[in-house]
C-alpha cells in the first residue's frame, strides 16, 4: 500500500476579534465619562441625551441599550462620585492615630473636598433635587454613615469618648457635615469656610473627649 503524505498548509492565526461584551463595556464607560463631564460642568437640566451621545461619539441607540433615560445615567454618575468621595474621606481618616482623630480627619477631608465642584456642588447641590431628597439621602447615608459610626464606636470602646448613644451622635454629626458641606459650596471663600468649619467640628469633638476624661 502506497504511503501518501498530506501537506498541511500553515495559516497565520487571525487576530482575535474584540468581543461584543468588551465593546459594549467600552461604550458604556464612554457614555458615563461624557455624562459626568457635562453634568458636573452644567448641571442636570441643560444636558440632554443628544449632547451626551455626541460627546461620547456613540449613537442614541447605544445610549438606550445601556441606560433607560437621562435620569438613569445621572443616578449612576452620582453614585460613582459619591462612593469616590467616601473612599477619599476614608483613606484620609485612616491616617489618624486614634479613632477620634479618624473622625476629625474624615470631617475635615469632607469639607476640603467640597471646595471642588466635582464633589461639593455636584453631590450636595446638583444631585438632591434631581434624585429626590429620600433617594439622595439613602445613597449618601449608606456610604458615609459607616465611616463616622465606626470611628465614634471605636472612640467609645477605647475611652476617648464617654459611653453614649453612638447612633444618635452619628446622626448629629452627619447633620453637621451636611450643613457644613452646603455652606462650603455656597461660600465666596470656600477654602476658608472649609477650614473654619473643620476647626469648629474639632472643638466639638475635643470637648466631648474632655468630658470623658473628667468623668
Amino acid at each position: 500500500m502506497a504511503a501518501h503524505s498530506v501537506a498541511k498548509t500553515s495559516r497565520k492565526p487571525r487576530p482575535a476579534k474584540r468581543r461584543p461584551q468588551a465593546r459594549g463595556l467600552a461604550t458604556r464607560e464612554r457614555l458615563l465619562s461624557a455624562a459626568e463631564t457635562l453634568f458636573i460642568a452644567e448641571g442636570y437640566d441643560p444636558v440632554g441625551v443628544e449632547r451626551i451621545v455626541a460627546a461620547a461619539d456613540v449613537t442614541k441607540g447605544a445610549f438606550y441599550h445601556h441606560f433607560g433615560d437621562k435620569l438613569a445615567i445621572f443616578r449612576e454618575v452620582f453614585e460613582a462620585i459619591d462612593q469616590e468621595m467616601a473612599d477619599r474621606v476614608r483613606a484620609r481618616a485612616l491616617t489618624a492615630e486614634t479613632p477620634l482623630g479618624m473622625v476629625q480627619r474624615g470631617v475635615r477631608s469632607c469639607f476640603e473636598l467640597c471646595t471642588q465642584p466635582r464633589y461639593g456642588r455636584f453631590v450636595y447641590i446638583t444631585a438632591p433635587p434631581v434624585i429626590g431628597w429620600t433617594g439622595w439621602y439613602e445613597t449618601d447615608n449608606a456610604i458615609s454613615r459607616e465611616i463616622v459610626m465606626e470611628g465614634l464606636q471605636n472612640a467609645v470602646e477605647l475611652g476617648e469618648l464617654a459611653p453614649l448613644s453612638v447612633a444618635s451622635l452619628t446622626t448629629l454629626l452627619m447633620g453637621l457635615v451636611l450643613q457644613g458641606a452646603i455652606a462650603v459650596v455656597n461660600s465666596d471663600t470656600p477654602q476658608r469656610t472649609a477650614q473654619e468649619l473643620a476647626d469648629e467640628a474639632d472643638h466639638i469633638l475635643l470637648a466631648l473627649a474632655a468630658q470623658a476624661r473628667s468623668s
